[in-house]
């Protein structure tokens, strides 16, 4: 990604998710790795984008069914480059109002998996188990020109320190679910095992909402409404 794909946002979207995350609201999509192993992935997320794209475009479009208006492309634990591009070219299909990139924290190639994503409005830096995990991840990634997003994979983060290191949002994803989510901009939690109506009312509240490991559409909306 050079510095003048960086700069680039001719439609402006990046500008308005950027505030939007920074100070609004926004509803968020739910569980893509789960879903797809439901609907029969054995192996790596990402290789569908090639050989299931239809069945990666369905999950994303019950998500934006649902209320969310942002989807995180199918590339968490990392892509090669057909599989990156393919990732946002469906993502981009979904009809959401926005895309960001959704990368593991840890990922040892971050910088390159980023670099491969050109073209998303954010990057979403997701289930870091510890705190210098998150660090580390905010600080390799805020070179883009992009806005971040970190969400951590436990019970109490440092998102204070995450944001003052250029995060625009910090919260909690995955499980655990945070000992105190009043501090959280960002909240995609896992289902533990609840079923949808319970679990929208269990979720805390957050500026910035959606769903994490088998989160569904029906969890999605009964956690919007």
């Amino acid at each position: 990604m050079s510095a003048g794909q960086r700069d680039r946002d001719p439609d402006g979207a990046q500008s308005v998710l950027r505030e939007r995350l920074r100070t609004g609201t926004l509803r968020l999509d739910g569980a893509m790795g789960t879903a797809l192993v439901a609907r029969g992935l054995r192996g790596r997320a990402p290789s569908w984008n090639l050989s299931h794209p239809s069945e990666v475009l369905a999950v994303h479009r019950e998500h934006v069914a649902a209320g969310a208006e942002l989807v995180l492309t199918n590339t968490l634990v990392g892509a090669n480059a057909d599989e990156a591009a393919a990732a946002l070219r469906i993502a981009r299909a979904s009809a959401a109002q926005f895309v960001a990139a959704s990368l593991y924290a840890g990922l040892a190639d971050l910088e390159r998996q980023i670099e491969q994503l050109d073209g998303v409005e954010c990057l979403w830096l997701e289930t870091a188990t510890s705190a210098e995990m998150a660090v580390d991840a905010v600080r390799r990634a805020s070179g883009f020109g992009l806005p971040v997003v970190i969400t951590c994979a436990m019970r109490v983060a440092p998102l204070e320190h995450l944001r003052a290191l250029g995060a625009v949002a910090a919260g909690y994803n995955c499980f655990p679910w945070p000992d105190d989510a009043s501090g959280a901009d960002v909240l995609k939690l896992d289902a533990a095992g609840l079923r949808a109506e319970a679990w929208g009312r269990a979720v805390p509240k957050a500026r910035l909402l959606g769903g994490c490991c088998e989160t569904t559409g029906a969890h999605l909306a009964a956690l919007f409404r």
